[in-house]
């Protein structure tokens, strides 16, 4: 594992007597990096750790503390413990891609022993408080439209499992140890959050209908066009990374332990999408309908009532504004080769 390279400095407002500072772990990412911008325009001070296998160094606010290393390198984590005073950590480090895990169960792995890491350091500096990104992926093929917090887990993938075992993991050491965790489960996560960010690797829907725009994709297969749904697609839960955002930043309020879906609670479908993303770019987009992928649920929808009641949240972005972002995100990157 790699040890730690310190970069960056220090801004802040003060709370009392002190400054509130924030543990991000995979700040370099999509949604951590636009999480660190975000904390500090509110006058947070930032601690980044990310290891940059997909996170970019360049998308790290400048006044964010920067650590180059990895949550499975124990010492690396308690060396970032023992050098700065945190308030609380939020997690969003993790392997994410469904069907590699299902390939390679030990890197997966990591997103659990990356976890223990956290919460030991936590619990050995006295800690208490984590935000984590968790996912829609811990409920498998649910039985119901629109999924609450109630909804039995029963992850149909290893990195499904992982998620779930994390959130388990906290809720031990809630018992154990008297901290407080908030485990956000994510829907369908699209928009860009302002710094023109490009998934290195796409794996989501919205980042592969840019690359078939932009030329590194021939065309966009939809997967199954058989379904009980409007057209036949997959019906989804899009939610802007701006909105997940401020979801981030509202829990560290929290004063109790929460398990929180994010979505808006609105779907549409595949062929919704892409048909949205001809008319807001107002280009062709070419595509083919391809067989069913196994383990896709024909709709997949979040309550957002406890979101909205606990944290007093709730989306404001629209599909046509997500759309539009990543398209200039898209667009600014291809400009610049």
């Amino acid at each position: 594992m790699r040890r730690g390279i310190i970069s960056g400095r220090f801004g802040g407002i003060e709370m009392g007597n002190s400054k509130k500072r924030i543990l991000i772990a995979g700040g370099a990412g999509y949604i951590g990096s636009v999480t660190v911008k975000s904390l500090i325009k509110k006058g947070y001070d930032v601690i980044v750790i990310d290891n940059l296998s997909k996170g970019i160094k360049s998308l790290v606010d400048e006044k964010a503390k920067f650590y180059h290393g990895d949550l499975c390198d124990k010492e690396f984590v308690n060396k970032v413990f023992s050098e700065n005073k945190i308030d609380a950590v939020i997690n969003f480090a993790a392997y994410k891609a469904v069907g590699e895990s299902m390939q390679n169960a030990v890197k997966y792995s990591d997103n659990i022993t990356g976890m223990i890491n956290l919460l030991n350091a936590m619990v050995e500096n006295n800690i208490k408080l984590i935000i984590y990104s968790s996912s829609a992926a811990v409920y498998g093929l649910p039985d119901k439209k629109i999924i609450d917090e109630n909804e039995k887990t029963n992850p149909i993938n290893y990195y499904g499992y992982t998620k779930l075992a994390c959130e388990d993991l906290m809720s031990w050491y809630s018992k154990i140890y008297n901290l407080k965790y908030c485990s956000l489960r994510y829907f369908n996560v699209a928009g860009d959050g302002g710094l023109n960010y490009v998934d290195p690797e796409a794996q989501n829907i919205l980042p592969i209908i840019m690359e078939v725009v932009f030329g590194k994709r021939d065309k966009l297969t939809i997967f199954g066009n058989d379904y009980n749904t409007i057209d036949g697609t997959c019906i989804r839960d899009y939610i802007h990374v701006l909105d997940l955002v401020d979801a981030h930043i509202l829990a560290l309020n929290l004063k109790q332990s929460e398990i929180i879906n994010l979505g808006t609670s609105k779907g549409f479908s595949v062929k919704q999408l892409l048909d949205t993303t001809r008319e807001v770019i107002m280009k062709d987009i070419p595509f083919e309908y391809g067989p069913r992928r196994a383990g896709d649920p024909a709709n997949l929808l979040a309550s957002n009532n406890k979101a909205k009641e606990i944290l007093g949240w709730e989306p404001k972005q629209t599909l046509k504004e997500m759309i539009k972002s990543t398209y200039e995100a898209y667009k600014s990157r291809e400009q610049i080769k």
